[in-house]
């Protein structure tokens, strides 16, 4: 971030400062301060942010810089009525309340260091246990790495075993929801990003195989923000039971793949699945995996009155892939990167005419 596009904090407040830089230095976001409006010059237009301490409210009314929307009065405690009053006069967006909005503070100096950009975000569900939406899921996000873009793996599945395992990184450090506790509110994108485990340019935010416990909906809600603000593409790995987590983060979806095996006990297993699906506008989809013996992919489309998004065929090195965690065998198989590349143009095509 250059000095023209930091945040301005102008106050002379020694300690409302040391909250301010606290605060600032908390969201790894860098300010630039001076003592007056005149002293700021041209950033008080340029800055994308500016916060003026309550030392220096009273200033706005008494000589009026130039009129500018992202300017946020700062102050120590709860200030008296006669504060708030002239802050709002000189057009200031908000009043500030330190330390009690500190997250407030955090998330609006955090903005202008990752504008959002807002990644498409698919999520894979099985249609019944055993399907191998993990293993798509793990596809696709590989794919969107393989093509140099932006590419984050969430597992919100607490009975899967870990979607890192898919990956062969379930040893490998770095922050899984179990970390994460009751995380809320924004959470810096890059923070994450570095904190997570990477496999090929994949981050991934798995589920612990130690425990049965799944993310709580406000850290999945926080941490599927970070990461979509970040551009590129997000893939979600969803239990087919329904969770808190999966809840709050349904609403965020643009694609919704179920991966269903072409027989009629899973046609009528998923059937139940996507029926406990709620508070969704996502548009859903089949991907159906061919079965010796089974329904026609299209049948089972027809069955489930669901539109088929694609066909899952079996190949020898994902089937390995899925026992031993090899990644290398994973990206060997070509059926599985086709159907993955096919799944991402489509979905990026439709984004951009709904656009």
């Amino acid at each position: 971030m250059t000095a023209s596009t930091r945040p301005l904090v102008v106050t002379t407040d020694g300690t409302l400062l040391d909250e301010i830089l606290g605060v600032a230095g908390a969201a790894g976001v860098a300010v630039d301060v001076a003592v007056d409006i005149t002293a700021a010059g041209p950033q008080w237009t340029s800055a994308p942010l500016v916060l003026i301490g309550g030392d220096l409210v009273a200033t706005l009314l008494d000589r009026p810089p130039a009129h500018r929307p992202g300017v946020l009065a700062v102050s120590l405690g709860e200030p008296p009525e006669a504060y708030r009053i002239p802050a709002l006069m000189a057009s200031v967006e908000d009043v500030v309340v330190l330390p009690a909005a500190e997250q407030t503070l955090s998330a609006r100096l955090a903005e202008t260091s990752e504008p959002d950009r807002s990644a498409l975000t698919i999520a894979v569900m099985p249609g019944r246990g055993g399907a191998g939406a993990s293993t798509l899921a793990t596809g696709l996000a590989l794919a969107t790495a393989g093509r140099g873009e932006p590419a984050w793996l969430l597992d919100l599945d607490p009975l899967g075993g870990g979607i890192d395992a898919v990956l062969g990184a379930e040893l490998t450090p770095g922050v899984r929801w179990c970390d994460l506790g009751d995380t809320a509110g924004r959470v810096s994108m890059r923070a994450l990003r570095d904190a997570a485990p990477a496999v090929l340019g994949v981050a991934i935010v798995s589920c612990d195989s130690r425990t049965s416990e799944g993310p709580e909906a406000a850290a999945a809600g926080s941490v599927l923000t970070a990461a979509r603000r970040g551009g590129g593409v997000v893939i979600l790995d969803l239990p087919r039971h329904a969770t808190p987590a999966r809840q709050a983060v349904l609403t965020l979806v643009d694609r919704l793949l179920v991966l269903v095996p072409a027989d009629v006990r899973a046609v009528l297993a998923a059937r139940q699945a996507i029926t406990a699906l709620e508070r969704t506008a996502a548009r859903i989809e089949l991907v159906v995996r061919p079965v010796a013996g089974g329904l026609p992919p299209v049948e089972v489309s027809r069955a489930m009155d669901l539109p088929l998004g694609g066909v899952l065929g079996d190949e020898q090195c994902v089937r390995a892939a899925g026992m031993t965690g090899s990644v290398e065998d994973l990206v060997r198989g070509d059926a599985l990167a086709r159907l993955c590349a096919k799944l991402l143009d489509e979905s990026a095509a439709s984004r951009g005419r709904a656009a």
